[in-house]
């Protein structure tokens, strides 16, 4: 099976570094994905988090969508239960016109914050996620035509605008059953693995059980997002992991500082009494490709958003190289064995 490649990219900021810093990696990874024909190049949305500089993703899909030539920009995700519905749809439709078939919105059910910055926010809620993705649906496929609002709808008569053809529409889910609650609304799927590792194989199951077809897709797809890290060695790529897995280290004591250098990394992981577990697939290029095409085969997934993390831009970009010639290699001998 051979998986579509695609990025996530959260914007990390690295101690000593501003989010400035972090916003400008962002944009030079997505126009070296872009040469690489990556397929989709998604951004994050958090808040109150000294970790991310990625709070805005419709901006930054803007942003990237006009200093690349082919690469769709996505969001993975924004999040729903921060916005009105109308508005999504309104600056999805927007960013499709100026950009068209480019653009897709990746949906998040939690508001990708705190307690007291989700209040901040002055959102609908996340227990409203159901009704205001339905509605989100509804305005994008009205202001598409492919599905006008009948005389009885609630929003008849609010248009999202400007019409015109819409952007692809995803949901992110980390468990069966907001897997299933995908399926059902007829939509794609992306598994956050690196939330929850090993649960994709069930949830792309409830996914698929539940799927019914939709204008958004007449066929059920679906991805996995995982962390993946690759060099030249196995142990080079095991020392390129170390900020991922000291910030990981932090995160399970309930702390979220801004990513170490690798050597400071290194240092905190030594000092550290529990190491986390392993989360992701780091390693030589040909060992990392092969583990992703087994993960993609044990789960069904179609497409992996590849999650990589290091100190330096030049080594994110080596990786997601190494990866992608790894990958077509497979292909190749495959096709020719």
């Amino acid at each position: 099976m051979k998986p579509v490649l695609s990025i996530l990219d959260p914007s990390p900021i690295f101690a000593g570094r501003t989010a400035a810093d972090a916003l400008n990696e962002t944009r030079a990874l997505a126009e070296a994905a872009d040469q690489m024909s990556y397929r989709s190049y998604w951004v994050q949305e958090h808040h109150n988090a000294s970790s991310f500089a990625g709070t805005t993703p419709e901006i930054l899909m803007a942003d990237l969508a006009a200093r690349t030539k082919r690469i769709t920009l996505g969001s993975g995700g924004i999040r729903l239960p921060n916005y009105s519905p109308l508005k999504v749809a309104e600056w999805g439709q927007s960013l499709n016109q100026l950009y068209p078939g480019r653009i897709e919105i990746g949906l998040g059910r939690a508001t990708g914050a705190d307690p007291r910055a989700s209040a901040a926010l002055l959102g609908p809620g996340a227990q409203n996620f159901p009704t205001m993705m339905r509605m989100l649906m509804d305005w994008m496929l009205d202001a598409s035509g492919e599905v006008p609002f009948p005389e009885d709808h609630r929003a008849r008569g609010i248009a999202a605008n400007p019409r015109g053809d819409r952007p692809g529409l995803w949901m992110l889910c980390s468990s069966p059953g907001s897997a299933a609650f995908a399926g059902q609304m007829g939509v794609a799927l992306a598994f956050a693995d690196f939330l929850n590792p090993g649960g994709a194989e069930a949830s792309l199951k409830a996914y698929h059980d539940a799927f019914e077809p939709s204008p958004f897709c007449d066929s059920a797809y679906a991805a996995i997002g995982l962390v993946a890290l690759a060099a030249e060695t196995e142990a080079e790529a095991q020392r390129r992991a170390a900020p991922i897995r000291a910030w990981a280290l932090g995160r399970s004591t309930g702390k979220f500082h801004p990513y170490l250098s690798t050597d400071k990394a290194e240092a905190a992981l030594e000092a550290a009494p529990i190491i986390p577990a392993e989360r992701g697939i780091i390693g030589a290029a040909d060992s990392v490709a092969e583990r992703l095409s087994e993960a993609a085969t044990e789960a069904g997934a179609d497409e992996l958003f590849l999650l990589t993390i290091t100190d330096q831009i030049e080594t994110r970009i080596e990786s997601y190289q190494l990866i992608k010639q790894a990958m077509r290699a497979r292909v190749a001998a495959s096709a020719t064995g």
